[in-house]
């Protein structure tokens, strides 16, 4: 039965099943549909849903026969569509940033001048063009934060060891994937030894996006607590994404009963991801979110802890394994 609302059911007759799938899905986790329209971005023969909030109820990238684009717009902040881009489901835009204080400005300011700081608009010419349009590419606006675009690396595939030497200085210490991502590309003996340091003491982000570009810095040992690290204690966007891709790949035993955790230990969203990933580490299925199990999945989705327990046999009769004798193992 659809959990459309009953006054909109008539006018998305006409979505593709991918899209009310969807649109089922985020009814169910708590959001709700705030308008229809007929405009921008769809085409003349195509529709939008508005929705109230952000998706959570899958990862906000294309996939499983959709697209996404995230926007930053005082319209909508992401949207996903069917794959002819004739359908949309859109998310509220962002509220207004805050207004800043005089401190915040000045301190906005310094870190501006800061060395290193990819955010600075403009930069000190070096003379040295590859040099000069590597550093420009590390001016990162909102866009491209929020559509995960990084450095200029291909320019790193032909930089001189001199320009090399030239770079690494607004490369360390490492403070985002970015960073990560150049050193590795880099990969001399001092980019080698910046990113076994932020592997030591880097954010969360940090450290997952070292095992994901550059895994030859850490061994298996390592990368495997850097990745449980971000398992447990990792948000979206924040690291826990670049974990996910890296899982489904590679997923050693204490990997496995990390996500067996978080099914009752984080939060509803997330712990719905771990039930999909489950399923794929398990053989169970082809796809890294099986859609024909999304409604097994979001019942995880649920502060409710009974909730979730009344899932997991469920859950494990698919995965070949027996409920009591998992939380057994898991002291739980």
């Amino acid at each position: 039965m659809s959990k459309i609302p009953e006054q909109f059911q008539k006018e998305l007759g006409q979505f593709p099943d991918k899209m009310r799938e969807l649109l089922d899905a985020e009814l169910v986790a708590g959001n709700s549909i705030l308008q229809i329209t007929h405009g921008h971005p769809a085409p003349p023969i195509g529709a939008c849903v508005m929705l109230a909030r952000a998706v959570s109820t899958r990862l906000r990238q294309t996939g499983a026969g959709l697209k996404f684009r995230a926007a930053n717009s005082s319209l909508y902040s992401g949207q996903f569509s069917d794959l002819d881009e004739r359908y949309f489901i859109l998310e509220a835009p962002l509220p207004p940033p805050e207004e800043l204080s005089m401190d915040a400005i000045r301190d906005a300011h310094n870190a501006r001048s800061a060395p290193g700081n990819y955010k600075a608009k403009e930069v000190e010419k070096t003379g040295n063009t590859l040099v000069d349009e590597f550093r420009a590419s590390m001016h990162i606006d909102y866009e491209k934060w929020h559509d995960g675009i990084g450095f200029e690396v291909r320019l790193l595939a032909k930089a001189t060891d001199a320009e090399k030497n030239l770079i690494l200085p607004h490369l360390i210490p490492a403070s985002g994937w970015r960073e990560v991502e150049a050193l590795a590309a880099i990969n001399n003996e001092k980019a080698v030894a910046a990113l076994r340091k932020a592997a030591q003491n880097g954010t969360a982000e940090v450290r997952t996006a070292i095992t994901r570009y550059a895994p030859w810095v850490v061994s298996d040992d390592e990368r495997t607590e850097l990745l449980l690290d971000a398992l447990q204690h990792a948000a979206f966007y924040g690291g826990l994404t670049s974990a996910l891709d890296q899982v489904a790949e590679f997923h050693p035993p204490k990997i496995v009963d990390a996500l067996f955790r978080g099914l009752f230990e984080r939060k509803g969203e997330i712990a719905t991801h771990y039930a999909a990933m489950l399923v794929y580490v398990h053989g169970k299925s082809d796809d890294i979110f099986d859609w024909d199990r999304r409604p097994l999945f979001l019942r995880f989705n649920d502060d409710d802890g009974a909730a979730r327990r009344r899932a997991f046999p469920e859950l494990c009769e698919i995965l070949g394994v027996d409920p009591d004798e998992k939380l057994k193992s898991l002291d739980m």
